[in-house]
């Protein structure tokens, strides 16, 4: 944690506007987001700062569609627009849309083209956003930033226009209906899972599967695991990879492909435990108060680590890591040697030290 703390403290945001001096109420407001779980995930202590900034503000969130399930409950927002396609069709009747909302205030939590030409659609007087998006000259307040968007440099950008922040990570921020917790308990209680459980999260969007730890490393840990409690693998596919060469009779059950993002968030808040690589996944667990670890290799847990709740970070120390690539720049044996060197043990031990921490008793050697 105090790694994590450290680099909050020492980010090197700069406001390159002076404090927005509102001299008419702010009545209007419109968030556009990104496409990643884990980024909207971040964004959240940003809305919240904005919701107790601008009290009684309409407070309008743009984000991808499939995350419209898991945000229709948020008391964060009040209406919900998903992004439209990559047609330009699709996208001018957005711009044609924001515009007809009379926006006051507009928010970019995305440093991208086309993000900067929607805060411009919007007409809002106050326009904030990252100084590196791809037309700054479109904001009227920017923040400069090094490495990733992450939760402080969003809550700079509502620094940047006066607001003020009071919660620095996403803990209990993702509201879940009442409905969506029973659907994941009887998804739960008709496979057989009646006791306290692990969530196991193994694999990584198509784009980022240099995050992916080994399918048999998997196997040796969900064995051991499953020795003290019920094990859900989880997922958009099932994880037959991994399954496949698991013990037969073990309480491992694969609920891939089986829930959407509303109920997979439920169901993390019901477990005891998620073990699992740096992914959307790993912060909806984290959202939900659950306690984390997290193996990494390649992508920094510095910067893309769980907040606000207990954990630990399972990674190889080797120099190139973290390398923040999407594909590694060795072959042989020193191929993704951060996570084919990182063995089942370490994460085993991981696991042990967070149960005990978190109050529950460690795996059964």
């Amino acid at each position: 944690m105090s790694g994590i703390a450290a680099v909050a403290g020492t980010a090197q945001a700069k406001v390159k506007a002076n404090i927005a001096c509102l001299s008419v109420p702010v009545r209007r407001i419109v968030t556009f987001h990104m496409n990643g779980l884990g980024d909207l995930l971040f964004t959240l202590p940003a809305l919240d700062a904005i919701r107790e900034s601008f009290p009684g503000a309409v407070i309008t969130a743009v984000v991808p569609r499939a995350f419209m399930d898991l945000m229709q409950d948020s008391p964060l927002v009040d209406v919900l627009l998903p992004r439209p396609k990559s047609n330009v069709s699709d996208q001018a009747r957005m711009m044609k849309r924001l515009r007809d909302q009379h926006f006051d205030l507009a928010f970019g939590f995305s440093a991208t083209r086309k993000t900067a030409f929607y805060l411009w659609a919007t007409g809002a007087a106050i326009r904030a956003g990252y100084a590196h998006a791809k037309m700054p000259q479109l904001l009227t307040h920017t923040v400069e930033i090094e490495g990733p968007p992450r939760i402080e440099t969003h809550l700079e950008i509502v620094n940047a226009v006066g607001g003020h922040s009071h919660q620095s990570d996403y803990r209990d921020l993702l509201t879940i209906s009442p409905q969506h917790f029973r659907l994941a308990d009887q998804l739960l209680e008709s496979s057989g899972v009646k006791s306290t459980f692990a969530v196991v999260a193994a694999a990584a969007s198509s784009r980022r599967t240099i995050k992916e730890w080994m399918p048999d490393y998997w196997q040796q840990t969900i064995e051991k695991l499953a020795a003290q409690m019920p094990v859900v693998l989880v997922g958009t596919t099932p994880s037959e990879e991994i399954t496949s060469g698991l013990k037969a009779g073990l309480p491992v059950y694969d609920f891939g492909g089986r829930t959407d993002l509303a109920v997979l968030a439920a169901m993390c808040g019901r477990a005891r435990l998620f073990v699992g690589i740096d992914s959307g996944v790993l912060h909806l667990a984290a959202c939900m108060g659950t306690p984390v670890v997290g193996i990494y290799g390649p992508s920094d847990w510095r910067l893309t680590g769980p907040r606000g709740v207990p954990y630990r970070i399972a990674r190889h120390e080797i120099e190139c890591s973290p390398c923040k690539l999407s594909q590694c720049k060795w072959q042989g044996d020193m191929e993704r040697a951060c996570l084919t060197r990182l063995k089942p043990e370490q994460v085993l031990k991981a696991i042990d030290e967070l149960l005990l921490e978190s109050g529950g008793p460690a795996r059964e050697q």
